[in-house]
């Protein structure tokens, strides 16, 4: 029983998830990194550069997570799987807020909305004296 709680237990099995953690967030940047470089938003479009950004960095987050917080260990995941679906829906109800008020249409003054500013009459200009 002394065994399972010795520093050289802990050394065996914690340092290789530790390199491991390490070895996915160094390839998850490397990945992300070649792929601007080779201009993936160009080729695959803005959206589906962004989702495999995001999926990349979903990976990343989600082992920090796993090891990290202890979640590997942890028996009950429900509070903390409650939690993080509605920090997921939130963020990506966030995201969907901020990209979604970039689109021209969705923005003041245009015909196409009911946002139109009613035009002002042009005003003659006031003349000055010499």
């Amino acid at each position: 029983m002394s065994d399972e709680h010795s520093p050289e237990y802990y050394k065996k099995k914690f340092i290789p998830l530790i390199y491991l953690v390490g070895g996915i967030l160094i390839g998850g940047t490397i990945i992300t990194f070649a792929a601007d470089k080779m201009g993936i938003a160009e080729k695959w479009g803005f959206v589906n550069a962004l989702i495999f950004a995001l999926s990349v960095a979903v990976v990343k987050a989600s082992a920090v997570i796993y090891i990290f917080m202890h979640l590997k260990w942890d028996i009950k995941l429900k509070t903390i799987s409650i939690t993080l679906g509605c920090t997921v829906i939130f963020l990506i109800g966030m995201m969907a807020l901020t990209v979604g008020s970039e689109i021209d249409y969705f923005k003041p003054g245009h015909e196409e909305n009911t946002w139109n500013h009613v035009s002002q009459p042009e005003q003659e200009p006031v003349p000055t004296e010499k």
